[in-house]
Order: C-alpha cells, then sequence, then structure tokens
C-alpha cells in the first residue's frame, strides 16, 4: 500500500509517518492485505507498470503481446517523456508508485545504474543476442545496466553521390584529404563541402565525438571517464587535437556560408538541392530522403572522414542504441520472475524488429534482426553501426556539454583557437569541481 492509498484509509499523514520510523509499517501493510506474494500462487496476476519514453498509443501492440503472454497481467504503461524523466521518475518514486520496468532514453542510464536504481542484468540468459556495441553502451562497471531495445543509429557523413560524380569525383572519399583535393571543384559549381545546422547549437558537439575518437586512438570514452573522474583535463594534448581538427575544418572553409545561421531545415534544403555535398546529420536522413523527392540529390553516406595520419585508427561515429530496458531495484519480489520474462519478450529478436520499424532505424540492438532492406540501412548497419561509439554528453554534465557547444561555434568563427577553447571548457569543469562535483562511476 503507497502512502496516497494510506490516507485514502483514514490514516492520518502524522500517524503514517510515525509508522515508518517505528518498523510498524510492515504490520499495517500486513493488515491491509499484504503483498501479492502472499496472497497468491502460482504465476503474478494484477498490475505491472512500465514506466516509457515512449507513448502509450504507439506501444499498444507491445502491450497486446505482453498481456496475451501473461494471462491475467495487466499491463500500466506510463509515459514519462525523455525531456521530464527524471523529474517524473523522482516524484513516482517519493510516492512509492509502483515501477517495475524502466524504459529509459539511453542518455539517463548512468545516473540510475551508479544511484542502484535499476538492478544488475549481466547473468540475463539472452543477452547473446545483443550486438556487441549494443551491450558496450549500457555496460557499467563492468555490469550490464540495462537491455538495449529496438534500432541502433547515430551520426554519420552523408554525401551526394551526384554532385562528387560532376565534380570529377567517382570513388568514395575516406580521408580529409580527399576532401581538400575535392573541396575546389564542388566551389566551382556553387557548392559547399558540407552544409551543417550550425544555429542549433546542440549540434555542435558532435563533431567533437568523431574527432576525439580519432585523436584518442579509439579512446574516446575511456578518456572521458578519466577527465571526469578529475585523473586528465580537457587542456590535454588529445582534446586540443580534436578542436584543431574541427577548427581546420572551418578555416579550410569547408562549411558553408553563414553556416551559424542555418536552423535544421535550412541545413536540410542545402544538402537535397546541391548546395552542400556532405551533410554530417543523423542516420534518420535516411527515412527523409525515402520519403520524400529530391531530383539533385543521389544520397549515399560513408563514416567520418580520417583526419589523423594513422591509418590503423577506425573511423568511429557517434550514436545510441535503442531504448534502455532496466527493471526498477524496488520491484516487489512477487513481479521479479515476469519483470525477467517480459524483458525477454520486449527484446527477442520480433519485438526488437518492431521496434526498429518504428523508429525507422537503420540498424538493430540484436544480431540477427536486419533493421531494413534499404540500401542505404543496410550500408549503414554493415559500414557504420559496428564502429559507432557511445554519445560522450550522455556522460558529460550539462555545464560541460554547453560549454562545448559554445566553444566549437566560437571555434567556427574563428574567434576561438582550439587552446583558448580548451581552456575555457577545462575552467567550467574547474568550477564545478570547486562547487563540490565528483563523477558517480
Amino acid at each position: 500500500m503507497s502512502l496516497p492509498e494510506m490516507a485514502n484509509q483514514g490514516l492520518p499523514r502524522r500517524q503514517v509517518l510515525s509508522l515508518l520510523g517505528t518498523g510498524a509499517l510492515g504490520a499495517l501493510l500486513a493488515g491491509c492485505g499484504g503483498s501479492a506474494s502472499s496472497s497468491q500462487s502460482g504465476p503474478y496476476k494484477g498490475k505491472f507498470v512500465i514506466v516509457s519514453v515512449g507513448e502509450q498509443k504507439q506501444s499498444e501492440p507491445l502491450i497486446q503481446a505482453i498481456q496475451k503472454a501473461h494471462p491475467g497481467v495487466q499491463v500500466v504503461w506510463r509515459n514519462f517523456p525523455s525531456e521530464q524523466f527524471t523529474s517524473l521518475f523522482s516524484a513516482a518514486s517519493v510516492a512509492h508508485d509502483q515501477i517495475d520496468l524502466m524504459d529509459l532514453n539511453g542518455q539517463d542510464l548512468r545516473r540510475y545504474a551508479v544511484s542502484k536504481q535499476v538492478l544488475d542484468l549481466s547473468s540475463f540468459p539472452q543477452r547473446d543476442r545483443f550486438t556487441d556495441v549494443a551491450q558496450q553502451t549500457y555496460t557499467i562497471n563492468d555490469k550490464l545496466w540495462a537491455l538495449p531495445r529496438g534500432g541502433s543509429g547515430g551520426f554519420t557523413f552523408f554525401y551526394n553521390k551526384k554532385l562528387l560524380e560532376k565534380a570529377g569525383f567517382t570513388k568514395e572519399p575516406a580521408t580529409y584529404d580527399d576532401l581538400k583535393q575535392l573541396a575546389p571543384e564542388l566551389k566551382k559549381l556553387g557548392a559547399a563541402p558540407f552544409t551543417h545546422a550550425g544555429k542549433n547549437i546542440y549540434l555542435w558537439p558532435v563533431w567533437f565525438f568523431w574527432a576525439y575518437a580519432q585523436t584518442t586512438k579509439n579512446q574516446s570514452i575511456e578518456k572521458t571517464l578519466k577527465t571526469l573522474a578529475g585523473d586528465q583535463k580537457f587542456t590535454d594534448p588529445e582534446v586540443v587535437a580534436a578542436l584543431e581538427l574541427i577548427y581546420k575544418y572551418a578555416q579550410d572553409k569547408m562549411f558553408i556560408d553563414s553556416v551559424n545561421s542555418l536552423d535544421d531545415d535550412g541545413a536540410m534544403a542545402n544538402f537535397t538541392q546541391a548546395k552542400g555535398a556532405f551533410f554530417y546529420t543523423h542516420a534518420g536522413a535516411i527515412s527523409t530522403y525515402r520519403n520524400g523527392s529530391f531530383p539533385a540529390l543521389d544520397m549515399s553516406l560513408i563514416p567520418p572522414l580520417l583526419a589523423v595520419n594513422d591509418t590503423t585508427i577506425k573511423r568511429q561515429m557517434p550514436g545510441g542504441t535503442g531504448n534502455a530496458l532496466c527493471v526498477y531495484s524496488k520491484i516487489d519480489s512477487a513481479r521479479k520472475e515476469l519483470a525477467m520474462q517480459v524483458i525477454d519478450l520486449m527484446t527477442n529478436d520480433t519485438w526488437s524488429k518492431w521496434a526498429s520499424d518504428l523508429g525507422a532505424s537503420p540498424a538493430s540492438c540484436n544480431k540477427n534482426v536486419k533493421a531494413s532492406d534499404d540500401p542505404l540501412a543496410v550500408k549503414y548497419a554493415d559500414e557504420c553501426a559496428p564502429n559507432q561509439t557511445t554519445y560522450l554528453d550522455w556522460y558529460w554534465p550539462p555545464e560541460i556539454t554547453s560549454a562545448f557547444q559554445q566553444n566549437i561555434q566560437g571555434l567556427v568563427t574563428g574567434t576561438l583557437k582550439p587552446d583558448a577553447a580548451a581552456q575555457a571548457i577545462e575552467k567550467v569543469m574547474d568550477g564545478l569541481r570547486a562547487d563540490g562535483y565528483t563523477f558517480e562511476s
């Protein structure tokens, strides 16, 4: 029985709080019916609550499948939108509302894993159904805290094959040197090498993600965790080198004119109208392309161009791997077995494919699921998804994310140099530590 339910039974607030403090609450709960485990035998029947970033209406087929597989179970699907999840979850937790599963945006998992508000799922029997990248994304301190549910996707370099061919470039670009060779010919055609929604300041850090992956020799996650823990700094050579790569793009005039004035629609319009040959954007662009009519665009994609000299470095790109499906740590023991059965169903190949289709994802979190037959999606799944790495701002405190947004925008406008940008970001980190920030690992 929750606190609101006790109040409905006529118990005054002061008495409820007193009971909580004296240990008499257990006897009270027993007198009011106790837990489900004491009143029934056999499989659990009753309410089963999933709090999810997904909407109930679009999740109805999945809800019905769970209920069909478990007669007598009533799935209550509570939509906690991503931007409100933490506040809504906190309120529900304080109110002792029933929560069984948490279906999160992956960026929120660390918060709940380090505070032990979700169960360790490392021993989940079917975890080998998931791709290595999907498992790594939701592994923290060598433990798997969530099952990846649905599709996989992130940011990579899209390009216009038709425009490149007009510029006399028939091979697939692979390096920054290729881009430098191509750029003058593109400009003769009235096209910029890159378009980008620079007005959307939230999109600038994704440039750092691929660059830092290259300057750290594909150790961007490990280096980020060490930096947040205080063992390294944002002024370290690899950080400055990554910022220098972005600065070089700007100084070499790879970005379209007035890039910081372009919003998302404007950047896409430039790309589809052959005013920009490349577009670093989310894989959702595949769906946009297929659902529209763009005569000037013959779209293809590649991993981010290699911009360092070491050719052994993987051209990693940032992304996420579906929803993070967790079991709430305070789940009633009567529903724990059911919870394990439900997460098995929700992440099996059939429902992973369903979730991938729902999100128009180019790749799946499940090894044996082909998310799409679209040639571009297949190319993404084969060439990009295996080298996907987690968005670094899933680890950064919000203040650091803002610092990267502002300082990278400054690099692109030419008002900042890379070393100054790194110093400004580190100053924010130093301020956070002075205010008591510690990285929870």
